[in-house]
């Protein structure tokens, strides 16, 4: 099973980096989210040009976000258009924001119990960082292949292969790559005396872990689609 999961690992990688043209619009996207994101929390609404940017960002970011969601998902399926990235964009966005919606209110929940607060916590860090994520990627793979309509008749299938032991997996080994390596190397630090090349290494290892993040993500996503083709 879990041998499986790691071949599925390795041929999701290897479909990403055999295509150049794949992976260069998903690095030019995602530098494009990481600017938008920055320009939108450091733009201040003092004039009506900036009130205005601030706006535009807020379309403009969720719609980069859920592009690249849509490219993680196909990519292992060949080079897609952008009219079906953006049109698997769409989609992915319907079935996100109900999941936003009962996250929330799963979380809100949670925080009215006032007793048993450790387990509580690690329910809350469960959720967030495990359960909705799954939950999300599971949701986004099957509206972007089987449609909205399919989705709705296949939901309780698809709930199932969330937590099937196969996607824990893979998703755990995704972890160590695309949040707790980027982690380690943006806040293990070494000090040295020379400012210049501190600051040279700081910037390396911003970009290394902003790397680690995109690539450790996408082929996460990729492994899940293929071997979600692979049981159908």
């Amino acid at each position: 099973m879990f041998v499986q999961a790691i071949r599925t690992e390795l041929t999701a990688i290897r479909l990403l980096f055999s295509s150049k043209w794949t992976l260069l619009l998903l690095v030019l996207m995602y530098a494009a989210l990481l600017g938008a994101g920055y320009l939108f929390v450091s733009t201040r609404e003092a004039t009506i040009a900036q009130l205005a940017l601030t706006f535009g960002l807020i379309l403009i970011t969720p719609a980069l976000f859920f592009a690249l969601q849509a490219m993680s998902v196909n990519y292992v399926s060949g080079p897609s258009g952008l009219k079906k990235t953006g049109f698997d964009g769409l989609r992915l966005i319907v079935v996100t924001v109900p999941l936003i919606a009962l996250t929330a209110l799963a979380f809100y929940g949670l925080g009215k119990i006032d007793s048993h607060q450790t387990v509580v916590v690690a329910v809350r860090y469960l959720l967030v960082g495990v359960i909705a994520p799954l939950l999300a990627i599971q949701l986004w793979i099957a509206a972007s292949h089987d449609g909205l309509r399919s989705l709705l008749r296949r939901l309780h299938q698809v709930a199932a292969k969330t937590f099937a032991p196969q996607s824990l997996f893979i998703y755990a080994s995704g972890v160590l790559v695309f949040a707790i390596a980027p982690y380690f190397l943006i806040f293990h630090t070494t000090q040295i005396e020379r400012a210049w090349l501190e600051v040279s290494l700081l910037v390396l290892r911003l970009a290394v872990s902003a790397l680690l993040v995109l690539f450790g993500w996408v082929t996460t996503i990729g492994t899940l689609t293929l071997l979600s083709k692979n049981k159908c």
